[in-house]
């Protein structure tokens, strides 16, 4: 791509090359059979098409541009105003962008369609978590029982064959923290779980002391875990008290999984020694608990009780990797990355031709092209454009976009919220569908 630092500017229809990065002003994007409203130009046949759309001018933008609009040869111009229709050429191109963007509504329907049937079942599968951590709580030892086939169904549910999309779900405001926070750590624990091999027994002692690891936090006053900055000496040693508060409450109960029991100790002990209750360091950490210290640590960055120092999904798994891998067993945390992807759901990242978007989910085979919702202020948001940049040759992602900077309106667009969630899909079919 050529390099031209001048501002964008209009040209005329009849100037466009192939080469020329456009976009086209005040349209729909149902009323061209463009895929974007942005793009390069590949061939005379798109010039041809934008001219049969009745459009005399666009918007260059020469940074993006492998080269600038120029003059036409003598006679070129004449010979194109005159073409009002297409040629068969172009026609026949024309007819399969309109195809090809009809499939790709449909397409587009079915993914917001198992979508929504996923963040259905993410709430109820909250509520139900909500009222095993209240049932727990109180001892009822049937809390447990239904935990357990909880927890079975969702590791029976990783354990099969076909690939299990994470997903980035809208969760309601007033929601429990604990309870997201807890569903979070069960589907990312499982998730690696599965990914280092662990068989459907460890997988659900996995589950059980991911989705009760702090259940503790039940006994300590809400206005210490929800207080925004630092906390007095006093207030971190009640709060460090957790694990083994939760020990005890499970304990009371008579059935909880013993297995389990230690990974809820352990999931705030790391590989150095500097984590507690105990300090424990390297294998003397179980291999549960040093799953569940990856995930819920990357859960508490990307979902910090302050949201202005929460950080972004991309941000978190850089800050571990760079500044504190020592913290972790490195192979749970290489997987851990590999699962979530280098861009992982709810990045908000900008793409080659400039657009904003929300990666959705993640490619497991192509992890530097994951699923990405767009914003585009001239489709309904109703109606947002979900791409997966695998299938998208010409679109890479550029970077990614820090959530202060950016105005409001994409902020709403995109459904960003001071909070990360995840569920799976697989297949059109959910635990409990």
């Amino acid at each position: 791509m050529a390099e031209y630092s001048i501002p964008e500017y209009r040209v005329s229809v009849d100037q466009l090359e192939p080469g020329v990065f456009i976009r086209l002003e005040r349209m729909g994007w149902f009323d061209h059979p463009f895929l974007f409203n942005s793009f390069k130009i590949k061939n005379q046949e798109q010039i041809d098409i934008l001219r049969s759309l009745g459009l005399n001018e666009v918007i260059c933008v020469p940074e993006k541009s492998d080269r600038l609009p120029g003059r036409k040869p003598a006679g070129t111009e004449v010979r194109n105003k005159q073409a009002s229709a297409p040629t068969p050429e172009s026609a026949e191109v024309l007819d399969a962008l309109w195809r090809e963007k009809k499939a790709r509504r449909e397409k587009l329907q079915d993914k917001r369609d198992r979508l929504g049937k996923c963040e259905e079942q993410y709430v109820g599968s909250l509520a139900k978590v909500g009222d095993m951590m209240q049932g727990i709580a109180a001892g009822r030892p049937e809390s447990v029982e239904q935990a357990a086939a909880f927890v079975a169904e969702l590791t029976e549910f990783f354990l099969r064959d076909e690939e299990t999309t994470l997903h980035l779900i809208n969760v309601m405001e007033q929601t429990e923290r604990l309870y997201y926070h807890s569903m979070n750590t069960a589907v990312l624990g499982l998730m690696l779980g599965r990914k280092a091999g662990l068989d459907a027994k460890a997988m659900n002692t996995l589950g059980m002391s991911a989705l009760f690891h702090d259940i503790g936090k039940n006994r300590i006053e809400k206005k210490i875990l929800r207080k925004r900055g630092p906390l007095t000496n006093a207030e971190r040693a009640v709060v460090e008290r957790h694990p083994s508060m939760g020990v005890d409450m499970l304990k009371r109960i008579g059935t909880f999984p013993p297995e389990a029991l230690e990974a809820v100790y352990q999931h705030h002990e790391y590989m150095d020694g500097s984590g507690y209750p105990e300090g424990l360091s390297g294998e003397t950490i179980s291999r549960n608990s040093r799953i569940l210290a990856i995930v819920n640590l990357y859960d508490n960055h990307c979902n910090h009780p302050d949201p202005l120092s929460s950080y972004t999904p991309y941000q978190a798994l850089s800050h571990m990797f760079t500044q504190q891998a020592g913290l972790f067993d490195k192979e749970m945390l290489a997987l851990f990355i590999r699962c979530l992807g280098v861009y992982p759901p709810g990045t908000v990242v900008q793409l080659s031709n400039g657009t904003i978007g929300i990666v959705v989910s993640v490619n497991a085979e192509d992890q530097l092209n994951p699923q990405v919702l767009l914003y585009d202020p001239d489709i309904p948001k109703r109606e947002a454009l979900f791409i997966d940049l695998a299938e998208e040759g010409d679109l890479k992602i550029e970077k990614s976009i820090r959530l202060n900077n950016l105005p409001a309106e994409i902020l709403d667009y995109l459904s960003l919220r001071s909070r990360i969630t995840y569920y799976v899909d697989q297949d059109g079919r959910m635990p409990g569908s």
